[in-house]
This record gives structure tokens, C-alpha cells and sequence, in this order.
């Protein structure tokens, strides 16, 4: 018994062991299983609430004494108290100034003193850099003020202030404590901030009056054809006093691209004119007005008009480091810009000195995405210096300026050529690669440009000096930019400094570049933080560059010193919720596309997708963004969010699609048949790479295209079943009712110039998606067989159309869009909005944009 007993407790024992040993391992089991599902969780991907939530960084600036930097930050957007902003709110609402100072250190702070229920954009330091021009808008209203550092408050200026796009109408200091800007009639706000505040305004005023019967709201628009170009534009020229906060005027009517002389003691500008009537047995290719040079002596307040029979173009003007000779871009008001040349005006006795630049087609600033205009000139002692193209031997050698097209690639090296009264050129960068036509300074007797490989000071005798040390890598300068023009395309007036990334095989430094007489050779070279960051603006009296350092989509502002490489100073972080966030990654796809017309050689392009996160493989439903004239690149496009964007890519990813962008080579969409007529082809290859490349399949494929994308969109839908629907937004459909029609909201108060305005995008080849090169009355037959309206029949997949009251695009092109298709028996939805512009900016009507989107995809069977 005992020895059972025995043998019994022993099988206990060993049983108990087994127990707690696969007690244990199923233990382990457990938490082995627990942390591999934490591990393939599924990642925390982009969400509209997470978008709305985003903030951003607009520009940045240092004072001249090294005290400041200033920068402007973008509230969340789902906080913005307005959302009234030009044409769409997102990206340029929201704007708050932030200060550091680069004395005491510590955290950044808010500029003190400002109203921050306005939107608060900085504009430039004065040369003292006590005061810092600003711009404030809310709900419409757009003025103009100057901010005290020392005493931390601010004057607005009674007067508002004209701006554009193109930066032509931006403020100038002419004293440390004075500036000159360019100032609208009276109850007038410009259209590039206040179109939809303004224009909701005045129409209900009018709704009202008629309503109570006791005002007549009637306008008149007539067609004119006598020439009102000789009557300067309504406006007023205002000098402002940055101390005082008292204005008094300088000139009557508008005026254009303003430039103070080297001594302070003249103002430049350019008179603007009422637009001219259009001749009818011409195409329309050029600006409607035309712009007149006037000198101010500043000292007398005297205005005197320069070459009166010569039109000049805005943003051209250079002055003489000698302040008595001022250059522009010009031709005889019989002819047109591309007769046109550089033009040296004597101040004292207004005579006109034309530098024929012969045997020179001068570059365009439409290549780098803007306008037809020269790129920008400066004077090398009594010569020029411009940027242009030899023309080949074998051609005429007739000086030329050559209307192109964004980013061509079929074109000769530009250079830098010293250009002589008489005509007579010097290449003075023909050995130097990848030359810039972006000049950083000018000085007395020398032009400083810059090239991959450093940055280079001009001088008259044609001999040059390299001012910057051999780095390794490949030179990028940093431009200043406001909110009124792009980083790049603005023309500012020259700086002490000029600042420049050098990249170097993930490494690289950031140079700043004394560019004061005396000091050739003086740079400050400060280690960027990271790889990803990107300088903001410099202090060359500090010795410190202020960085955007992006960790994803979190944005740190740090601030780096020559002296103490070691430790950047964190002053400020941006959208740190977005630290856990997986926007997915970016794939290249590349294959061939045969040309439509079969007369190029088949092209090898490489269009981007980008795949959801955590994407192993499976085949996706695929968003196939169409737009003209698009060749992506992906290396270029890191998953990161800068700032709000409803229609982000990261958002269709975030929902689990595919999202591609797909090459569009203007080479190949263009046929004789009509700008976009090879576009359905080439979409259709791009299309069918995705289906090969396992990503998604031709049952799961939907169209999507706003803007110039939504009508090519609704046209690649007529001539292609590949697809399971289409979705256009903002866009046009009727070619003929579109070059004759009226710029959209623009039409209520703004005047008759934006009637027939989209006839440019016709009469015009060059540099333009949509050119036809006739008019309808000529060739009505192009016009109705690239319209998606007379298209409608031929359209097989369900359509999803969304549009908007104040686009500049008329809400009308979706109403007839909307008719063809229903008359014509097709599935179609239609999807308004009121008191939205080009694109979406309410918070709640960009909601429902993603629900009704989501709607239609759903229905048509096309979701993750």
C-alpha cells in the first residue's frame, strides 16, 4: 500500500509538474499571441478628424539687426473662426505671427499686440527693422499695418491695399520708417483675398433692396470698342508713415511693380491701365492692359512719366546701383511682348536706350510654372546682364522672347549673357551646370547668380568669383515668398544675404552668403539638423538659421548657430498629433506609352501610386487622378502632411485605396484633334500598368479630377470603359459657353474684364493646357468634339459631379454637364455648394463632400 501510495503521489507530482509546465507554456501562448497582435495592429491611418486638426508654417523672416526672427504659424484648421479666404480657406487662413529672440533664447512667443481674430500675414522688416509691414484680413476685409517691435503695437493704414498673385502690387520701404503701396477705390477689396467675403456681401445688400422695392440693383455691362487703355486704372498711390499711422497720397490711379532707388530718392512704378478692348480678328495671348513707367522724386513728391510709347511688363523693373538709370522689359505700344527687349531709361531726361539682345531668345518665366515674361534683369555697370538662349546659327538671328510651356524638356541650356547697348552678348556661365535664373543681389559694377556647384559674383569686365567654398553637393537657394506669390516666382527687392541648401548624399548644410561690397567671401555655414530640414530664414548679424525639421508630418522649428553646431534649440512644435499616423508609401510604376498619333517614338514615363498602410499585396480599389500635363516623381514626395488639405491623397489611402497620379506628358495629350485628345490613350496605359502591377484591377478603377482635371476627368470618361465611375469637381464641361462666358463669381463685382478672360486659355498654345490656337467662329468643330457636354452619350459609368457658387469656374459648366448626361440617360448624381469657391473651405461641407463621395463609391461597388 504504502509503496502505491508512493508511487501514487509520485504520478502526482510528475502530473502536477506537467500541469504547471503546460500551464505556463499556454502562459507564454497567451502573451506571445498578445503582443504579435499588438504588433500587426492595424496602423493608426489619416482621418478626416486628424486633418482637421492640421496646422502649418507659412513664411518666415529675420530682422536686420540679428534681434528677431519671425515666422507665421496656421491655427488647426478645424479652429479657424473664418473661413472666407479668396477662393478657398485651407492653407491661407489662419495665419498667426510668432517672434524668437535670438538675444535672450527661450521659447518662441506670440507676437504681442496684434488682434488675433484677424489672420495676421507677414510682409518684410523695414531697413532699420524696427517696424514689419504686415498684412491683416478677416471676414473680407483686407488692410495693410505696420508693427512696432520696440513698442509692440501696430497702425493700420486707412487704405486698402491692392494685391495680386504675382506679387506686382506688393508694398516697398522707401526709409526706415516710411512705405509706399498701391491702394484700391474706397468700399473696393481685392479679389485674390476677399472674392466670396465681398461678393456675398454686395449681393445681399442688392437681394435686400430689391426685396424692399425702394433701390434700383441693376449693372450694366456694354461691349466697348473704342480703346480705353489711355485711363489709368482707378486706384490711389498711398506713402504711409510706420511711426505716425498717417497716410498722404503720392499719386492718383494704380500702379503696378514699385521699386525705390538705391539712394531712397526715386520710386519706380508702373502706371496700370483700364483693359483694352480685344480686337476680334485676334487671338487673345496677352495681358488686356497696358502698363506705363512713371519716376517719383520722393523728395519733391514730383511724378513724371517715362518712354510714353512703350508698354512695359509688371515686375520687370531693375534700378542702376547709380539711382539715375532704370531698366524694364518693353516694345512699342503698335507691337507685342514677344517683339519686346530690355529698355535703359535715363531718370534725369527720360530718354529710352533699347538693348537689342540679338541672336538671343530670352527664357521665359512660364518654364518654372508662371507667367510669359522675361525672366528678371540687372545692371552690370552700362550693360545687363539676362537670361536667355543662344539662338542656333542656322536661324535668324533676330533678337526673340518665345511664349513656353511649363517644365519643357526639349529645350538648349539657358546662360547668363552680358548684354551691351549695342547689341553685342557675352556668355559669362556657359561652363557652370545647372545655372539658375533666379539672380540673389546686384551691387555696384557686379550680379550674383548661383549654379549647382556654388554661387558665382558677375562682373562688368565679363571676369567672375566663386564666394562660396568647395562643398560637396549640389547648391538650392532658399527664396523668400509671401502670401501673395509663390516661393521662387517672386521678384523681392535684393537682401545683405542670400541663403542656400547644399545636398550632399543625405548630408546637408545650410550657407548663408554675405553679399555686401567688401565682403566677398564671407559666408556662414550652419549643419542642417537633419536631412529633412529645411531652412526657414538666416540672420546674418546672428549667425543663426531658423529650420523646419520634418519627423514625418511633425513639423519642429529649430533654431541653429555657426558658433555651437552641436545644440539647435527647439523653440516650437507643429501637428504632433500626426506622430503615430501611417499615411501608407509611395510606389513607382513605369512602362510605355505608345503616342496617339503614332509619330513620336513610344515614351517610357513613371507615374506614383500611393499604397494604403500596411498594404501586403492585395489587389485595391484604385483612385485614378487625372490631370494635364502632370509627370510626377515619388522620390520627390515623402508621405508628409504641411498643412490642411481636404482632397489629400493621404486621405483616399487612409480609407484603404490606391491612389494614382498618373503621368500626363503634354507631348503626347496633345493631337491634332484637340489639346487632351490623346489624353484617354495615355490614361488608359497608366491604367493598365496598375492592373499589371498586381495593385489593383480594371473592375475596381475610378476616375477622379478637379480643376483643369475634372473636365479632362469627364473626357477621358467619354472614350474609355475601363472605369467604374468618374468624380469631377470644380471644373467646366462646354468648351464653347467657356471661352465665351463669364470668370464665375467674378462677374458680380468685379467688372466686365472677366467676361471672355477664358478665351486666353484657347488663343494661346504656349503655355497652356487647353490652347487651340483658333476661335470658335473659326474651327467650332474642335471646340464641341473635346467638350464633355456633346460628349455626354458616349459616357458609360456613373458620374459624380460637384461644384460651387463662387468658383471662378461658373457653377453653369456643371448645370449643363448635369442636363447633357440626364437627357441622355445616364447615371448621374449632382452635388452643389453654397458660398464655397474654387475649392471646398467649411469644415462641415468638406464632411459631406467625403460622405457623399464615399456614397457614391459604395454604390457602385468600388470600396476597400
Amino acid at each position: 500500500m504504502r509503496i502505491w501510495i508512493a508511487q501514487t503521489f509520485s504520478t502526482v507530482s510528475i502530473l502536477a509538474k506537467i500541469v504547471v509546465s503546460l500551464f505556463r507554456g499556454l502562459i507564454g501562448v497567451v502573451f506571445a499571441l498578445a503582443n504579435a497582435g499588438a504588433s500587426m495592429a492595424e496602423p493608426h491611418k489619416l482621418s478626416l478628424d486628424d486633418m482637421m486638426k492640421v496646422e502649418g508654417l507659412g513664411r518666415a523672416a529675420s530682422d536686420p539687426t540679428g534681434h528677431w526672427f519671425v515666422y507665421e504659424r496656421l491655427r488647426p484648421y478645424g479652429q479657424l473662426p473664418d473661413y472666407t479666404f479668396g477662393a478657398y480657406a485651407f492653407r491661407k487662413s489662419g495665419h498667426q505671427l510668432w517672434r524668437y529672440d535670438l538675444d535672450k533664447g527661450g521659447d518662441a512667443a506670440l507676437l504681442p499686440g496684434l488682434d488675433q481674430e484677424f489672420y495676421n500675414y507677414l510682409q518684410g522688416f523695414s531697413p532699420s527693422g524696427r517696424f514689419l509691414a504686415l498684412f491683416q484680413y478677416r471676414f473680407g476685409a483686407i488692410s495693410i499695418a505696420a508693427y512696432d517691435m520696440i513698442r509692440e503695437k501696430s497702425v493700420v493704414f486707412d487704405q486698402t491695399p491692392a494685391l495680386s498673385r504675382s506679387g506686382e502690387h506688393d508694398p516697398v520701404w522707401i526709409s526706415k520708417d516710411e512705405l509706399v503701396f498701391a491702394a484700391l477705390p474706397k468700399g473696393e477689396q481685392p479679389i485674390s483675398t476677399s472674392v466670396r467675403a465681398y461678393t456675398g456681401k454686395a449681393l445681399t445688400l442688392a437681394w435686400d433692396n430689391a426685396w424692399r422695392g425702394r433701390i434700383a440693383t441693376a449693372d450694366e455691362v456694354r461691349s466697348t470698342f473704342e480703346d480705353q487703355s489711355n485711363e489709368q486704372e482707378v486706384g490711389v498711390l498711398v506713402r504711409a508713415n510706420a511711426r505716425t499711422g498717417k497716410v498722404k497720397t503720392l499719386a492718383r490711379g494704380l500702379f503696378a511693380d514699385l521699386r525705390v532707388s538705391p539712394d531712397t530718392r526715386y520710386l519706380a512704378g508702373l502706371a496700370v491701365s483700364k483693359p483694352r478692348s480685344a480686337d476680334s480678328s485676334k487671338l487673345i495671348v496677352a495681358d488686356s492692359r497696358r502698363y506705363r513707367l512713371t519716376v517719383f522724386d520722393l523728395n519733391t513728391g514730383e511724378a513724371r512719366p517715362v518712354a510714353p510709347k512703350i508698354e512695359f511688363f509688371p515686375y520687370s523693373i531693375a534700378w542702376a546701383p547709380d539711382s539715375e538709370r532704370v531698366a524694364a522689359f518693353g516694345w512699342a505700344s503698335s507691337e507685342g511682348p514677344r517683339s519686346g527687349g530690355f529698355y535703359v531709361i535715363d531718370v534725369k531726361n527720360g530718354a529710352a536706350t533699347r538693348y537689342d539682345h540679338k541672336g538671343l531668345d530670352l527664357v521665359s518665366e512660364r518654364e518654372r510654372g508662371w507667367l510669359q515674361r522675361p525672366e528678371r534683369t540687372a545692371f552690370l555697370g552700362n550693360n545687363l546682364l539676362v537670361f536667355a538662349r543662344r539662338i542656333p546659327e542656322n536661324e535668324r538671328q533676330d533678337p526673340r522672347f518665345t511664349f513656353q510651356n511649363t517644365w519643357p524638356t526639349n529645350l538648349s541650356k539657358p546662360d547668363w549673357y552680358l548684354l551691351r547697348p549695342d547689341g553685342t552678348s557675352e556668355n559669362l556661365s556657359k561652363d557652370l551646370p545647372g545655372i539658375s535664373g533666379i539672380p540673389v543681389g546686384a551691387g555696384d559694377g557686379h550680379v550674383t547668380v548661383w549654379a549647382e556647384n556654388g554661387v558665382y559674383r558677375f562682373y562688368e569686365n565679363g571676369s567672375r568669383l566663386l564666394l562660396t567654398p568647395e562643398i560637396p553637393g549640389r547648391f538650392r537657394f532658399v527664396s523668400a515668398d509671401s502670401f501673395t506669390s509663390r516661393s521662387g516666382l517672386i521678384r523681392p527687392e535684393f537682401e545683405e544675404k542670400a541663403l542656400f541648401t547644399v545636398n550632399n548624399a543625405g548630408s546637408k548644410k545650410t550657407v548663408m552668403v554675405d553679399l555686401r561690397n567688401g565682403h566677398e567671401g564671407d559666408v556662414v555655414i550652419v549643419d542642417a539638423p537633419s536631412a529633412d530640414a529645411a531652412p526657414m530664414a538666416g540672420s546674418l548679424a546672428a549667425g543663426a538659421v531658423l529650420f523646419d525639421v520634418e519627423e514625418g508630418s511633425v513639423s519642429r522649428l529649430l533654431v541653429a548657430r555657426a558658433e555651437d553646431q552641436r545644440r539647435p534649440h527647439t523653440i516650437a512644435s507643429v501637428n504632433t498629433h500626426l506622430a503615430e499616423v501611417d499615411l501608407g508609401a509611395w510606389k513607382t510604376v513605369s512602362y510605355e506609352i505608345d503616342d496617339p498619333q503614332g509619330i513620336l517614338p513610344s515614351h517610357v514615363v513613371e507615374s506614383c501610386v500611393l499604397l494604403p498602410p500596411g498594404y501586403d499585396g492585395e489587389v485595391l480599389p484604385a483612385i485614378v487622378n487625372v490631370y494635364p500635363g502632370v509627370e510626377p516623381s515619388c522620390t520627390s514626395e515623402p508621405p508628409k502632411i504641411s498643412y490642411p488639405d481636404p482632397y489629400s491623397p493621404y486621405l483616399w489611402a487612409g480609407k484603404g485605396y490606391a491612389y494614382a497620379r498618373l503621368a500626363t506628358p503634354r507631348q503626347l495629350i496633345r493631337t491634332n484633334d484637340g489639346p487632351i485628345a490623346g489624353l484617354d490613350e495615355v490614361i488608359e496605359a497608366g491604367a493598365n500598368a496598375l492592373v499589371k502591377a498586381g495593385i489593383t484591377a480594371p473592375e475596381r478603377m475610378v476616375l477622379d479630377g478637379s480643376s483643369q482635371g475634372g473636365v479632362s476627368a469627364l473626357y477621358v470618361a467619354a472614350h474609355s470603359n475601363r472605369f467604374k465611375g468618374v468624380i469631377a469637381r470644380n471644373s467646366w464641361a462646354d468648351f464653347f459657353s467657356h471661352y465665351f462666358g463669364a470668370q464665375g463669381i467674378a462677374r458680380y463685382e468685379y467688372g466686365e474684364e472677366y467676361f471672355n478672360t477664358s478665351a486666353l486659355r484657347y488663343d494661346s498654345i504656349s503655355g497652356s493646357d487647353f490652347g487651340i490656337g483658333r476661335q470658335p467662329f473659326e474651327d467650332p468643330e474642335v471646340y464641341y468634339k473635346n467638350s464633355p457636354v456633346f460628349l455626354a452619350p458616349q459616357i458609360d459609368m456613373p458620374v459624380l459631379l460637384i461644384h460651387s457658387d463662387m468658383d471662378f469656374f461658373d457653377i453653369s459648366q456643371f448645370d449643363e454637364m448635369f442636363g447633357a448626361l440626364k437627357r441622355s440617360g445616364k447615371d448621374v448624381r449632382y452635388v452643389r455648394y453654397w458660398g464655397e469657391g474654387h475649392l471646398l473651405s467649411s469644415p462641415a461641407n468638406i464632411r459631406d463632400m467625403w460622405e457623399r463621395t464615399d456614397a457614391f463609391l459604395k454604390d457602385n461597388g468600388v470600396t476597400p
